[in-house]
């Protein structure tokens, strides 16, 4: 049966580099054993083989894959009897063979399978253009304790579009899921295209989990790859370890990879300037005078806040951008698009930047991949002014300040689109100030607590809070902002599921919004009825300990493969509590204080004490945006876990009375 039922799949024979497997065949490596009565004695399903092909040349990329696995499990069924295949517009799936295998018999499923092709666009009006189909399939009566049997091929042929797939193969195996038990399981890599292909097997384990070395070969033209397994469980520790994985790409280095693509860049950004053909926006420029810090500001926040951004995922890929005008004229346009009018506008102001590949996602793996264009999957701009090199993403919006003063984008690995460009690496990032600056005032009077939290937003943070208030029903943010206070202040209440019952007159506001140097100020208000911390002796305390402070996500940190990506920001607090009782200023916890000097950060805890209350001083300075290696990891977690220790905030004691303040009490009450 041969016959094409619809553009997107056939139903026909496998290629002639593909095994071409009798029903006998099939029912030969369906064999029970004690490794597959061991899955089913688990309550899990089995595989009782996976061959995998990928094949390539010079006109296609083509996956075969051949499988066959059992239906135990209710959850297994679902999706026996029903799957969908993503497709893209020059890509289509050939279905080989559906079948189950029943008491001994093989039964052909394919009559029984209904088949529909759906649009896989759901997202436009977000900006998401997704051109791929959806082939759903149905397969009649699958029933539990089938062994289901699924053989097909997808095909992705070049178009005019895929200049660069038509030139670069990029394939990543990756070990499977650690439910699936395999019988046998193939992978097989044919190179038939007329360049050879590098392949890098990586984050491999001998039979004590200690990794293996990297190994890496070529696959020269009509060469194949290929490795087997049996009785196969993935023994990946899915917490602590990364998945075995082989990488496969065309053999270039980066220097030669950009050689593709820059052409297309530098054509779009120098055909025509910007006065040509966005005069309105040149204007604009040439009115803030010699205030070049201005103009880069204006230019950065039209592109980013006045053209839509489209992500296009069939074209991602393409590095053929947009040509600037045409973003201008509608202004819409994916990363490339966006990234160029804003390298457009920076080269009309006469400064140095450049357009790099990135892939926030991907980050820590870059390094280890073999050098492909695909391993990115965003494009940004890298400013360099005045000795400095900063990063914006053109994609963003609701971003504010000039250069140095805007949000921060953490990664470490980049690709610069000008010749002879290979990968680099970002050096550790510190602010030049405080990104959020506390200054926290408790007063105590007659019982009753005071509480005021004038806060200072800068850098991301100030564009964060800047949304988070335009977002947010004022309600609601008061409302985090007293479960928030009720947390650090400690203190017991019978009332605390409501925090408005706790927290009376509460109210918070804006103090200062200042978008040029993206500064955000907020002071939030409220009192609070006996605000003590109960000890365990009957003694009284007033607290505040932000957990904010101490850095948690570290404390549970234990991968042994990947190492551990610090990115915080730089921090300030002032905490003053105030009481109208005597304190016990010899309290150890009150008294404690901490100076850490690390390589990876700068911890400081100071206090002043007097008779009736105390100031803390904190201040984090962390070296940002680094990888800390698996092997330093340790001390660091000590470093964080002394901060931790040390009390992280502010706490002080109240005096218990002498005789003379208990009499006088006593007569006050009289």
């Amino acid at each position: 049966m041969e016959q094409e039922i619809e553009e997107k799949y056939i139903i026909g024979k496998p290629a002639d580099w593909a095994p071409q497997l009798t029903d006998e065949a099939i029912l030969d490596s369906i064999k029970e054993s004690d490794f597959s009565q061991q899955q089913y004695d688990d309550g899990k399903d089995y595989c009782y083989f996976l061959k995998k092909i990928e094949y390539t040349d010079d006109s296609q990329n083509a996956e075969y894959t051949c499988m066959a696995y059992s239906v135990q499990q209710p959850s297994t069924l679902e999706f026996a009897s029903v799957n969908e295949y993503v497709l893209y517009t020059s890509e289509h799936i050939v279905f080989h063979r559906i079948s189950v295998l029943r008491d001994g018999v093989l039964i052909d499923k394919l009559p029984d399978t209904k088949f529909k092709v759906l649009d896989n666009e759901n997202q436009s009006m977000d900006g998401v253009i997704n051109s791929s189909k959806k082939v759903n399939i149905t397969i009649k009566d699958v029933r539990l304790y089938d062994v289901l049997v699924v053989e097909d091929t997808r095909v992705l042929t070049f178009t005019d579009k895929d200049f660069l797939r038509k030139e670069l193969i990029k394939y990543m195996w990756i070990s499977p899921d650690v439910y699936w038990a395999y019988g046998k399981y193939e992978l097989d890599f044919i190179n038939n295209r007329s360049k050879p292909v590098t392949y890098k097997r990586m984050f491999f384990r001998d039979d004590k989990g200690d990794l293996l070395p990297v190994e890496e070969g070529v696959i020269t033209p009509g060469e194949r790859y290929g490795f087997r397994l049996e009785n196969y469980l993935n023994p990946v520790d899915v917490n602590r370890e990364v998945y075995p994985f082989i990488d496969f790409a065309t053999r270039y280095t980066y220097e030669e990879l950009i050689d593709f693509v820059y052409p297309y860049y530098h054509a779009a950004l120098t055909t025509k300037p910007l006065e040509a053909y966005a005069p309105d926006l040149a204007t604009k420029l040439d009115a803030l005078g010699e205030d070049l810090d201005a103009k880069i500001e204006l230019g950065i926040e039209y592109v980013q806040n006045s053209v839509r951004y489209i992500y296009n995922e069939e074209e991602m890929h393409g590095h053929k951008p947009q040509d600037p005008w045409v973003t201008y004229e509608f202004k819409q346009g994916d990363c490339k698009a966006k990234t160029v009018l804003l390298k457009s506008v920076l080269d009309y102001l006469s400064v140095d930047s450049e357009i790099i590949l990135v892939n926030y996602n991907a980050d820590f793996y870059l390094g280890h991949y073999l050098p492909s264009l695909f391993n990115f999957n965003h494009v940004i701009l890298k400013i360099n002014h005045k000795g400095e090199s900063y990063f914006e993403d053109a994609t963003y919006k609701d971003e504010y300040g000039t250069l140095g003063n805007r949000s921060f984008i953490s990664f470490l690995n980049y690709l610069s689109i000008k010749p002879n460009s290979t990968l680099q690496q970002r050096e550790g990032y510190k602010a030049a100030t405080f990104a959020i600056f506390d200054e926290i005032l408790l007063d105590v009077k007659d019982n009753v607590g005071k509480i005021t939290v004038k806060t200072t937003y800068r850098y991301g943070r100030a564009n964060s809070m800047r949304r988070y208030f335009k977002n947010t029903n004022k309600k609601a943010v008061v409302d985090n902002m007293n479960s928030f206070i009720f947390s650090c202040l400690d203190i017991a209440d019978e009332n605390n599921s409501d925090k408005r019952q706790v927290f009376r007159e509460a109210q918070i506001q804006v103090l200062q919004d200042d978008k040029v140097n993206n500064v955000f100020v907020t002071e939030y208000t409220a009192f609070v009825d006996s605000p003590y911390y109960i000890g365990s002796d009957g003694g009284k305390y007033l607290k505040f300990y932000d957990a904010n402070i101490v850095k948690q996500t570290l404390k549970d940190f234990v991968h042994k493969d990947v190492s551990y990506w610090q990115v915080f920001d730089s921090e300030k607090y002032r905490i003053t509590i105030r009481s109208d009782k005597p304190i016990k200023t010899d309290d150890e916890y009150t008294n404690k204080q901490l100076h850490l000097d690390h390589q990876h950060f700068k911890f400081q805890l100071k206090k002043n004490i007097d008779k009736y209350g105390a100031t803390a001083d904190i201040e984090f300075i962390p070296l940002s945006n680094v990888e800390v290696s698996v092997a330093d990891v340790p001390e660091l977690r000590d470093k964080y876990a002394a901060i931790e220790k040390s009390g992280y905030g502010l706490g002080i004691a109240i005096a218990k009375p002498g005789i003379f303040d208990s009499i006088k009490a006593l007569f006050n009450k009289k």
